[in-house]
């Protein structure tokens, strides 16, 4: 006598509830993963750029020599004692191409940093960097920007630009 054995698979209108159940579940969190990613865009080349500046800020001090970090285009930096010029490191294409960077004041390109660790004047006497903050070229809502403060002692911090963050809250910057 011949036993039936039972089926196994999916049947073709299951499978059909499974993709149709996957594809909305992607759509509803597809806003969630483009914001995320715009996020780690923008916390990639923040930490590029803090990188570099805690670079030049160590040199100067472990080498009691001034050491100075020029910003280029976007994220690439170089980082060089002063004198006798001697080129310490250069990065490019670190962080994001859709990060967008804007340094304060306007036209600063470089700050320079003193044996002692502290941010002292440029040799071409330029205004020295002071801050510098990145956001998204394809920003929507939801994303958020950072900000790296050089204060005149030389410390380094990055930190949420958002006034609407609370006053306690370690995020945010205090200027």
């Amino acid at each position: 006598m011949l036993t039936r054995q039972p089926m196994r698979g999916f049947t073709l209108v299951e499978l059909l509830i499974g993709i149709t159940v996957l594809g909305i579940l992607l759509t509803l969190g597809a806003p969630s993963f483009m914001v995320w990613m715009q996020n780690t865009q923008i916390r990639t080349a923040a930490d590029a750029v803090l990188n570099g500046l805690q670079l030049a800020r160590t040199e100067a001090i472990r080498r009691n020599k001034t050491v100075q970090f020029a910003l280029g285009n976007q994220t690439e930096w170089t980082v060089s004692v002063v004198n006798p010029q001697q080129q310490l490191q250069y990065r490019m294409d670190e962080g994001s191409a859709n990060a967008i960077v804007q340094i304060s004041p306007g036209g600063s390109t470089t700050v320079t940093f003193d044996a002692l660790g502290g941010r002292t004047s440029n040799n071409d006497a330029s205004s020295a960097i002071d801050t510098v903050d990145i956001t998204s070229a394809t920003a929507t809502s939801g994303v958020r920007p950072l900000r790296i403060v050089i204060t005149p002692s030389g410390s380094l911090r990055m930190c949420d630009p958002d006034v609407n963050l609370a006053a306690g809250d370690p995020r945010r910057c205090t200027q």
